[in-house]
């Protein structure tokens, strides 16, 4: 939506968003197999919309590579998706999105300079409109420890975006985090949270982190609990709930 992910359709091809502001509003839809489907949409306030969209088949080979590339990154074979997304790129050129994907491979990987550049490159295709675009960039320019920089690559996107960004909140969240600035942090990553619906729990753990360093013991409870039943399997499940009755016996020591 307007160049940044909002999200995957669950099990049965739906996908709800909320909370958006009137205005014009230009949708991608991707499937694997099939052709991308594009629309534009204008919200008036508090009007609610439900849109039916059909993918139809492609056999556009660069089309194929890339959505070869982006299963294979989703599955995170990162090394594996390269060769895909750059055979996208021999196929059709300008391909922005072919770009964006190695950038995403590349950050997987922890390459930031080719992260950094592809990312670069996919702005350029796009003539410096491009939201998702300056997102990956900010990732990779985080990852370089170029904070500053980092921080104005997610401002323009989510400039860009009309502040509606999921993943550009809460990798501004996490350089600000990082450049002591907790409060402005949480601001972001509760933004990040609103807007993406509980489709990522490890935002919480984020969160939670945060609230830690300023010392919010009870809210950095709520969001580390908030992932725990979101996420009861998961890797991090035990030590975060470790740290859960941890948080609370100091909470009732200090009594």
């Amino acid at each position: 939506m307007n160049g940044a992910f909002r999200g995957r359709t669950d099990h049965r091809g739906n996908l709800v968003i909320t909370d958006l502001p009137p205005g014009r509003y230009r949708l991608r839809a991707r499937k694997l197999g099939a052709c991308e489907h594009r629309l534009d949409l204008r919200l008036a306030p508090g009007e609610y919309r439900r849109l039916r969209i059909t993918l139809r088949p492609t056999g556009d080979p660069a089309e194929l590579a890339y959505q070869r590339g982006e299963q294979l990154r989703e599955e995170k074979k990162y090394q594996a998706s390269l060769s895909w997304y750059r055979l996208a790129l021999q196929r059709r050129t300008p391909f922005p999105e072919a770009h964006v994907g190695l950038a995403r491979s590349f950050l997987a990987l922890h390459q930031y300079d080719e992260a950094r550049a592809h990312a670069e490159a996919a702005i350029g295709e796009r003539r410096g409109v491009y939201p998702e675009g300056y997102t990956v960039l900010g990732r990779a320019l985080h990852g370089q420890g170029l904070y500053e920089e980092a921080l104005s690559a997610y401002r323009r996107a989510l400039q860009q975006a009309k502040n509606l960004s999921p993943e550009a909140h809460a990798g501004l969240a996490l350089v600000l985090d990082d450049m002591d600035e907790p409060e402005q942090a949480i601001v972001h990553m509760r933004l990040a949270i609103a807007q993406n619906g509980d489709a990522e729990p490890i935002l919480y753990n984020l969160l939670g982190n945060m609230l830690l360093r300023i010392e919010a013991l009870r809210e950095a409870i709520a969001a580390f609990q908030t992932y725990l039943n979101l996420a009861p399997q998961s890797d991090l499940a035990p030590a975060i709930q470790s740290l859960v009755n941890q948080l609370r016996a100091e909470m009732n020591d200090d009594r």
